[in-house]
């Protein structure tokens, strides 16, 4: 069967068409290596990318699994439990919703031809990016048991927290250097601080410890006044406000030695907090995150929280404190003491007193198993419990 004639003109015009092909081609050969060579560029930042989130997120669960691990495998009195009024925000919820930003992403990765470009071919990332700088912006403290309270060494070998009793008279301080031991410098400005603001804080850090630094900490006045063993009554109410209060209108710079060397902190002990006044008391307390600077590992110490709330002596709290931050305790003179618990006593014999009532006081809690002055020097020595003695206290 013959085919059909061509005219010319139709010749003429497929001719065109091919020429137009021919030169689009090497065009848009240009443009597909320029895509495919963004793709390789890309690949390898996003894959550091979600090999540091995968490994976050990894650490995150098992610090959230010990956490649990410790709630549920410790058997505690109804009075040692954290206050019931706390109201968390787990990080589980954040973690999987990175995961599944994660797990788009990788689906987009496989599928290459169909991944996105802006103007300059380059992968459209945002959000990865986004989901990665909030994971590592998360900031937390250690997660220690119930039983125990962090204690920064720092506030405890000094008089941040003065033995002044609750009847005497506070003073008003601006700037002034706080005694402190060798290797650590503590300015204080704000209305004076003692054991019971010491007491209030603790619970608020350790509170703190179950999600990010800086997040509200919820629970009920009731709650903490039963934690700390203060009566519930409206007393009690008001002093727990004006310790917050306190904890909450200071300035206080504290500078000190740690093994990986130098470390400071300035600002206030509570950023913020809001309460109502109502029936149930709730209050809502927040955290400066930079506060984790006292929290490295070598830089606070796990106080025995049950042996604390026996003490009623502010004198005993603080050696209890004191004392805990040191393996094996060497001798200060009881002039030395004096000064770094900042007591008011106006003789030293008054406060050698006090000294041996509150150390036979930590003898009987099991604490120290002896101590001594001697009546040449001066210099009291004493002799903690091993560690072995103290375990069966702390797991009980």
């Amino acid at each position: 069967m013959d085919r059909p004639a061509v005219s010319n003109a139709t010749l003429k015009q497929r001719q065109n068409e091919s020429r137009s092909v021919t030169c689009f081609l090497p065009s848009l050969e240009k443009r597909a290596l320029r895509h495919f060579s963004a793709i390789k560029v890309q690949l390898p930042s996003l894959e550091i990318r979600v090999s540091t989130v995968q490994l976050r997120v990894a650490t995150l669960k098992k610090r959230e699994a010990a956490c649990y691990l410790c709630r549920s495998t410790t058997n505690l009195r109804k009075s040692d439990m954290p206050p019931s009024g706390i109201m968390h925000k787990p990080l589980s919820d954040a973690l999987q919703k990175i995961e599944q930003t994660l797990a788009s992403k990788r689906k987009a990765r496989s599928q290459q031809t169909q991944m996105a470009f802006d103007e300059n071919g380059q992968t459209v990332d945002d959000a990865v990016q986004s989901d990665v700088e909030q994971v590592l912006k998360i900031i937390q403290l250690p997660l220690w048991e119930n039983q125990v309270r962090g204690l920064p060494n720092p506030l405890a070998r000094s008089a941040l927290f003065s033995v002044a009793r609750q009847n005497e008279p506070r003073q008003h301080l601006k700037e002034r250097p706080i005694t402190s031991v060798k290797g650590v410098e503590i300015f204080y400005t704000g209305e004076e601080l003692r054991q019971d603001d010491e007491d209030v804080f603790l619970n608020l850090v350790h509170l703190a410890r179950s999600q990010p630094l800086g997040h509200e900490v919820s629970f009920t006045a009731y709650s903490m006044l039963k934690s700390m063993g203060w009566p519930t009554s409206s007393p009690s109410y008001e002093r727990l406000r004006l310790c917050i209060l306190r904890l909450t209108a200071n300035a206080v710079e504290i500078r000190f030695d740690a093994g990986s060397g130098k470390r400071g902190y300035g600002g206030t002990l509570v950023q913020e907090f809001t309460f109502k006044d109502e029936t149930d008391r709730q209050w809502k307390v927040r955290l400066n995150p930079k506060l984790i600077t006292l929290f490295g590992a070598d830089a606070y110490t796990q106080l025995d929280w049950r042996q604390r709330l026996k003490l009623r002596s502010p004198l005993a709290k603080w050696l209890h404190g004191f004392y805990f931050t040191h393996r094996e305790p060497f001798g200060y003179k009881v002039e030395t003491l004096k000064g770094l618990c900042g007591s008011s006593a106006q003789q030293l014999y008054h406060f050698r007193n006090g000294l041996k009532k509150a150390l036979d006081l930590l003898v009987e809690q099991g604490f120290l198993k002896s101590w001594k002055i001697d009546p040449m020097t001066d210099v009291v020595t004493v002799v903690r419990a091993t560690r072995t003695s103290l375990l069966p206290q702390l797991g009980a």
